[in-house]
């Protein structure tokens, strides 16, 4: 990056050169390269400046200064003071500037003086010197580390207007004088024209000193006469600023065409025709200094005060400042504390301070964000933490105080605004006062929740594991006693034939379920290390289910199962994908619930087929899915018993496999049960294959008539289900957003205005009842109809969905021809005119 080669120090004149060659490791600060970044900056700013500036640094005051500012010092104090400390050399006016600094120094803002008298020896003597200069705070996240002095040498400004109101009161004592020759005119006639002749003289000569006076002001000034606004006078500030040219004698848009159109005309006209004066500060200004040159870019403090004679305006008088070094000073100020606000908000980071005497704590800007409130009291702060934590985070604090050092820790503090649990990296700093008293503490609190959870996660993937792996070798090791024994037995009697033959078929059988496990490691780590490439042709899912079945018969024989299959004749519905891996997915499942359901149970399987989607279920009345394992069911390293004992066996990959597959084929696969015991269903969504000729009369929703599309937004935090359940819809004809969490999905029905909702129950934050109250009393979504979604099915649920403002209830996986046939009853009739008003 450039920044490594960037030199803070390079030009800056003779203050540059001191800088680069004093000797700055033998100072406090040491040697430059471990100077903060901000003191770099800082220095480079009032280096590059033409603007006399000055900076005070760290505690000690250390000093820094420009060119510009190395004229008003004089030989008494430059170049000694560079890198002095700053009591030290100014302490003569330490009584007039110490408290200023120290009231930056201690973060309570800035200073700004006027035509303030500052004493001061330089060149040899005692001089009175005016200034007009500010201090401002040079801080960071540390707090403030120096003190920016802008200032201007004002002296000759003072004097000149000290000067102009005494000639203002010497001009006044003259028109006295010659009001008094006046009344004696008959008396002394002779005498009054002498008068009056020295009187004009007089005045020629304080008008012509006036304009030199003006003509030396740093501000910019002109006078400009009548209506058009005619150049009377133009100081060498106001030539400067407008760029040399010739301006007396002509009016303003003669004169200066090129700031047309930024209402400086418009003004002028105004003043003049009100006669009242008008005042701005910090204004923009484009000027062309020059005929042809690019456009600059100016902020300017001026002032339009109208010349009032004999009662009527006569003309203007102009005065002002350039403040373009001191605003684009102020607005990098800005931007570095935008940045600065910016980074915390993207860290998770809010900044505190607490009084210790008052108890009175203060946040930063991004404070609500963080905690989901703000608190003008440590005592409310504590209200939210976990008192565990907040006995233990006691400790270190009083730790701290007693040796006036830092402390830190690790809390929970629940979200007031929606009760959600905070993990924050806490902070702290005690800070004394000049006796060694704390009297408050500084600190930092950072969002470390996303770690937390992600180190929970690492934790809760390496007890599967270790799980896993401690399964994995149980079913291992358990046919290797069979083998052990059979090979022993065919040592004993190797002329036995039928204890041969037995003796190799336990082997046979023992080996062939050895090799079905490792064949499903294999398969596994294939898929996810992306290997398994996918054969795609177009596959009859008739034939699917018969290979499938073929498989799994034996084994749903052997623990004499009723199974029950209902799927489309042969040739009626195909699909585009992998044979063998199809058969593997629906083969994993049959099996699954084969192993899972108690002898004598039922098991069904279930194809169908609407507009452009084919799904098969398969159903059982065993053992069910518990609500804590249904979110990890399908992941790795997730096994959770689902009987007493481990009868079944396997490793429990079949259905990460079977997830893993259906993905390549970009379908879906979900899960539904109504709890232990209850059984479950495991459903497949796959894109049908549509033949051109066919399509017609295969996708009836494509035919569905103009206007019968309905706007629907589905819930779901299961994200697979979600997509499953949007594309279904979507082929239907309907217009489909899709929404995981119940705060999004407020604000996104406030703008979509959907016709129906379907809304699954088990939601994040806010279950899908508390969403459907919501929904039905917000005006965009009153009339609207609502479908609950939820994986368990009981009248408690069913009556709570009615209350709760619920259209219709599904128990998934929602039969989609029910749930298609429901929606096609419902009409959009009036929703246009419904949304043009919310709009409105």
């Amino acid at each position: 990056m450039t920044q490594a080669n960037f030199n803070f120090l390079s030009n800056g004149g003779e203050l540059g050169e001191l800088m680069r060659a004093k000797a700055w490791h033998a100072s406090p600060l040491g040697p430059t390269a471990q100077w903060p970044a901000l003191l770099k900056s800082t220095i480079r700013l009032i280096l590059n400046s033409r603007h006399p500036m000055f900076l005070w640094w760290g505690p000690d005051l250390i000093q820094f200064y420009n060119d510009a500012y190395r004229h008003t010092m004089g030989a008494e104090r430059h170049p000694q003071a560079l890198g002095a400390p700053g009591r030290q050399c100014w302490e003569e006016i330490w009584p007039i500037i110490g408290p200023q600094i120290e009231l930056v120094m201690a973060g309570q803002g800035s200073t700004w003086n006027e035509d303030q008298l500052v004493p001061v020896t330089r060149h040899g003597r005692r001089e009175d010197v005016w200034w007009t200069y500010g201090h401002s705070p040079i801080e960071d996240q540390d707090g403030v580390q120096g003190v920016l002095v802008v200032c201007n040498d004002v002296t000759q400004q003072h004097r000149a207007k000290a000067e102009l109101e005494q000639m203002n009161r010497a001009l006044v004592e003259q028109i006295r004088q010659r009001e008094l020759a006046q009344e004696h005119e008959a008396i002394q006639t002779a005498q009054r024209l002498q008068a009056e002749h020295n009187l004009h003289a007089q005045r020629e000569a304080e008008g012509e000193r006036l304009r030199v006076l003006f003509e030396q002001a740093h501000g910019f000034m002109c006078i400009l006469r009548g209506p058009n606004h005619v150049f009377e006078f133009a100081n060498a500030a106001y030539l400067r600023l407008v760029g040399a040219r010739d301006l007396v004698g002509k009016s303003v848009r003669e004169a200066l065409p090129n700031i047309a159109g930024q209402g400086v005309y418009e003004l002028l006209d105004q003043v003049y025709s009100s006669g009242e004066a008008y005042k701005a500060a910090d204004l923009q200004s484009n000027l062309r200094r020059a005929p042809g040159a690019a456009p600059e870019y100016a902020y300017l403090d001026f002032v339009y005060q109208p010349i009032h004679i004999g009662g009527q305006v006569s003309g203007i008088f102009v005065q002002g400042y350039d403040a373009t070094e001191r605003t684009m000073a102020r607005q990098a100020l800005q931007r570095s504390e935008l940045r600065l606000r910016e980074g915390m908000k993207a860290a998770g980071m809010a900044i505190w301070d607490w009084d210790l005497a008052t108890d009175q704590v203060t946040f930063s800007d991004n404070a609500p964000e963080l905690f989901g409130a703000t608190w003008g009291s440590m005592p409310e702060v504590w209200r939210a933490m976990v008192p565990e934590d907040l006995c233990n985070l006691e400790h270190e604090r009083q730790a701290a105080i007693a040796c006036i050092g830092s402390y830190g820790d690790i809390v929970r503090m629940v979200r007031p605004d929606n009760g959600q649990l905070v993990w924050l990296q806490v902070r702290a700093t005690v800070v004394a006062d000049a006796h060694g008293k704390p009297t408050c503490i500084r600190g930092v609190s950072i969002d470390i929740s996303a770690r937390k959870r992600a180190e929970e996660s690492l934790r809760e993937v390496s007890r599967h594991k270790d799980e896993f792996l401690a399964m994995l070798s149980h079913e291992l090791r358990n046919p290797l006693a069979p083998i052990r024994s059979a090979a022993h037995l065919l040592g004993m009697a190797p002329d036995n034939v039928a204890r041969v033959k037995q003796s190799s078929i336990i082997i046979e059988r023992q080996v062939n379920h050895m090799t079905s496990l490792i064949n499903d490691l294999l398969d596994v780590s294939r898929v996810n290390t992306g290997l398994v490439t996918l054969d795609k042709q177009v596959i009859d899912i008739h034939q699917v289910v018969i290979e499938s079945l073929e498989q799994t018969q034996p084994l749903m024989n052997e623990r004499n199962h009723l199974l029950k299959v209902q799927a489309p004749a042969e040739g009626q519905v195909s699909v585009l994908g992998d044979r063998k891996r199809l058969v593997q997915v629906l083969t994993n499942l049959l099996h699954n619930s084969a192993k899972y359901t108690p002898p004598g149970g039922q098991i069904t399987l279930t194809v169908s087929h609407h507009a452009g989607m084919v799904e098969l279920h398969v159903s059982d009345n065993g053992i069910g899915v518990d609500a804590e394992l249904m979110p990890h069911i399908f992941e790795l390293f997730t096994q959770e018993k689902r009987s007493s004992d481990r009868a079944q066996g396997g490793l429990g990959l079949g259905l990460a496999l079977v997830r893993s597959l259906v993905l390549l084929h970009g379908g879906h696969v979900t899960v539904a049960s109504e709890g232990p015991g209850q059984g479950a269903t495991f459903s497949v969504y796959l894109q049908r294959h549509q033949q051109r000729a066919a399509a017609s009369v295969d996708a009836p929703g494509l035919l569905r008539e103009p206007g019968a599309a309905l706007r629907l937004m589905v819930v779901d935090d299961n994200k697979d289900a979600a997509r499953a359940m949007a594309m279904l819809l979507e082929l239907e004809g309907h217009t489909v957003t899709v929404e995981h969490e119940p705060q999004r999905a407020l604000e996104t029905a406030a703008q979509f205005c959907p016709d129906v909702c379907l809304l699954d129950i088990g939601l994040p934050g806010m279950d899908g009842y508390e969403l459907a109250r919501r929904l039905r009393g917000s005006g965009p979504t009153a009339a609207a109809t609502l479908i609950a979604l939820t994986g368990y099915g009981n009248k408690y649920g069913r009556e709570t969905s009615v209350s709760a403002g619920f259209d219709f209830y599904f128990v998934k996986p929602a039969r989609t021809d029910e749930l298609i046939a429901v929606l096609a009853g419902i009409h959009p009739a009036r929703l246009p005119e419904r949304r043009l008003q919310q709009r409105a």
